[in-house]
């Protein structure tokens, strides 16, 4: 068969870096023409817009680009000593939050002082988030990926809460502070236009971080880091160094949030700086993670979006066309990244077939068998726990059978499968794709586009198991595209995955927006009516959990049961656990590791997109913005948290199923904003990871690239 290995070349110029940076850009705006062609659009008139207004509006470049490059840099400072950092966002929101509320509570102070103090404790707010996860890090070895997107999601949900609750306007029904004093925003630089004082704080900050990165500690604190090891041996302190990183990084992303509200809104909303985070991921990517790179390519998609705007009001062709051309750029980029890395080697490899399966030994799967005849002590342990819960429920049934708190109970139940379907899918296609070694970071876009392809595909074609195959399918293309990026190029798996996911949900966006349009009622696909199971669905309290869809069935009893028989009773699973342990010694046992990886991905890639689709097709019955994507962070969690185990794995979503069932009904008795009980999931993860997380083993091999030499 064809093999290809890579080579490493030489270390590149700066020249070299560059001309990949705008080669990139050309050729992903060249493919973008096929979308203005979807869009029936004109391409002499899209492309004019496109470039040609940002230019005669300058003023709006710089006000675009300014929180997009303060992220960037928060971004760039965390990844160049490998702390991860993904949840900017979530600082970013902390930030708005505090210079809101700063600007209307102490708005009589004068503005020499009001501005620097919002400036310091939207710093410092964000700072504080971010360090939550540098303590998760370095006290409890938790991965620093995870915590920052969940606490993200978390702080989404909390400003939303607070903004229709405490800190909304008194004069407005919308979910929106009220307006920050007039001391506390900052003066219009050119009359007539909205460049503020804020635009001068990316170059100030731009001047600083070249100083620290170059000329101070700092500078020998982040090599360190890239080598843990060294750095322990050399005496350098690693919590000590990601404890200032941190501080830097989510500081200046809360500075971004202080800058964007007393800037240009004037008040804060839960819906400002839409993909912020992500974008910035792409400028800090695109800008080589360094402080003059990251500030030339922040002004280039501050040209893009503004540009991607003006065209849409003038050609109709939607603007997610903008977000395409970022995400598209970012993808070109990492693969003339690797092309130009590395020297890439196609060859035959010869196959030879073992006429018996290897047997699992110490060097591919830790020493454990792979074939039991009865189960193991865990999986004893989870169906005498789920014998138990049932058992306590029938006898509760009988008691209560026929009252109000039957009805209560009954229902939480059935809504507790039905939050945890969508998770149970979501969670083993990661816990598949994990088990090799691999991480999908893609998970959020490839949800989202599982649910929107499925119910573009259902409500065209009136059929609900259309609409399903269509959203495995498109989550076995993404993840194609992940299993390219991370496995044959090498990519890093946490920058391939965002970029999966910003490219995965608008890409789905745009061609929802073509083929659907945007009504003022959204279109629905049939309801999908109940299968009761004969006697079972008529119980006390337990038989709404045996009177559901044919989609909930699959996820919650059928997929766990096939997974778990794959994974301990079949060469497939064997085959699977090795390559995640061990991939050295798996090739020379003739296990073909980056094909396992390939169909690995692929598969857990379409079930994270089934999982997605249940949103658009069962639940909600319709798609618009975010549909799909909810608990996706949460699925990746419970991952760790059932420690890669199915069984565990889906005991942790059904009992997660049941807080959202419980925080659903909790809404409708206390009179709180509802977003409060959303983010309670999220918060309550993150804290049980602090508590277990020491007790979780990945795969020896995890997030390690594989290459044979």
């Amino acid at each position: 068969m064809l093999e290809l290995s890579l080579e490493r070349r030489g270390a590149l110029t700066p020249i070299k870096r560059l001309s990949i940076t705008v080669l990139a850009v050309i050729l992903s705006i060249l493919a973008s023409a096929i979308y203005v062609l979807m869009a029936g659009g004109d391409l002499g008139a899209v492309y004019y817009y496109l470039l040609t207004w940002p230019f005669e509006n300058p003023a709006e470049i710089l006000v675009t680009a300014s929180p997009l490059v303060l992220l960037a840099f928060a971004i760039l400072v965390a990844f160049k000593a490998r702390f991860w950092n993904l949840g900017v966002h979530g600082q970013f929101i902390i930030g708005g939050l505090i210079a809101a509320y700063v600007g209307v509570q102490l708005k009589h102070l004068p503005p020499q002082l009001l501005i620097p103090l919002i400036f310091m404790l939207s710093w410092l707010g964000g700072a504080a988030v971010c360090l939550v996860s540098w303590w998760l890090k370095v006290q409890r070895n938790q991965d620093e990926v995870l915590t920052t997107l969940l606490i993200w999601s978390a702080v989404l949900q909390i400003c939303a809460g607070l903004l229709t609750g405490p800190m909304r306007a008194p004069y407005t029904t919308y979910p929106q502070s009220a307006e920050i004093g007039a001391n506390a925003k900052l003066p219009i630089l050119i009359p007539g236009t909205r460049l503020h004082l804020g635009v001068i704080v990316p170059f100030i900050i731009l001047g600083v971080l070249w100083i620290l990165m170059n000329r101070t500690i700092l500078r020998n604190w982040i090599i360190a880091a890239t080598s843990p090891r060294v750095a322990e041996l050399e005496g350098f302190s690693l919590p000590k160094i990601y404890f200032w990183v941190a501080f830097i990084s989510g500081g200046l992303a809360g500075l971004a949030g202080a800058c964007e509200v007393t800037g240009i809104l004037f008040y804060m909303t839960p819906f400002v700086g839409p993909n912020y985070g992500l974008i910035a991921l792409a400028i800090a990517m695109l800008g080589g993670l360094d402080p003059i790179g990251a500030a030339l390519a922040g002004i280039f998609f501050s040209i893009l979006i503004n540009g991607a705007n003006a065209m849409s009001w003038n050609t109709g062709v939607p603007s997610f066309l903008s977000d395409l051309i970022q995400a598209q750029t970012l993808i070109i980029f990492l693969i003339l990244g690797a092309i130009t890395t590395y020297r890439i080697r196609i060859g035959l490899r010869r196959i030879v077939r073992l006429e018996k399966p290897p047997v699992a030994s110490s060097n591919l799967d830790g020493g454990r068998q792979s074939f039991r005849i009865i189960p193991s002590r865990r999986t004893l342990m989870i169906m005498l726990y789920i014998i138990m819960v049932l058992v306590i429920l029938a006898i509760v049934g009988v008691i209560t059978r026929g009252s109000y708190l039957e009805r209560i109970i009954s229902s939480i139940v059935g809504l507790t499968l039905v939050s945890a379907t969508p998770i149970i899918f979501a969670s083993l296609g990661e816990m598949l794709i994990e088990k090799t070694g691999v991480l999908n970071l893609g998970i959020l876009g490839i949800m989202i586009a599982g649910a929107g392809w499925g119910f573009m595909a259902a409500y065209l074609s009136g059929s609900i198991l259309i609409g399903i195959m269509a959203a495995a399918l498109i989550g076995a293309l993404l993840g194609l595209l992940h299993a390219l990026l991370v496995v044959s190029l090498g990519c890093q798996q946490h920058i391939s995955g965002i970029t999966i996911t910003f490219y995965a949900m608008n890409l789905t966006y745009f061609v929802h927006r073509v083929l659907i349009g945007s009504p003022l009622v959204e279109p629905t696909v049939p309801a999908t009516p109940p299968l009761k199971l004969g006697p079972l669905g008529d119980l006390p309290i337990i038989g709404s959990a045996f009177s559901q869809s044919l989609y909930i069935y699959a996820g919650v009893y059928i997929l766990p049961l096939i997974l778990i028989f794959i994974l301990s009773k079949t060469r497939w699973g064997l085959m699977l656990r090795a390559v995640g342990e061990n991939p050295r010694a798996a090739d020379s046992s003739l296990i073909r590791v980056h094909a396992v990886r390939y169909y690995t991905i692929l598969a857990g890639s379409a079930l994270m997109a089934i999982g997605g689709a249940f949103y658009s097709l069962i639940d909600l019955r319709s798609f618009n913005l975010n549909v799909g994507g909810e608990w996706s962070w949460i699925a990746m969690a419970l991952v760790v948290l059932g420690n890669w185990n199915p069984a565990w794995i889906w005991l942790a979503c059904i009992f997660f199923g049941f807080l959202n069932a419980l925080q659903a009904w909790l809404v409708t008795i206390v009179q709180l904003p509802y977003q409060f009980f959303q983010s309670i999931p999220y918060l309550l993860t993150v804290a049980i990871s602090a508590v277990l997380g020491k007790r979780a083993r990945p795969p020896k091999a995890f997030l390690q690239p594989y290459f044979r030499e």
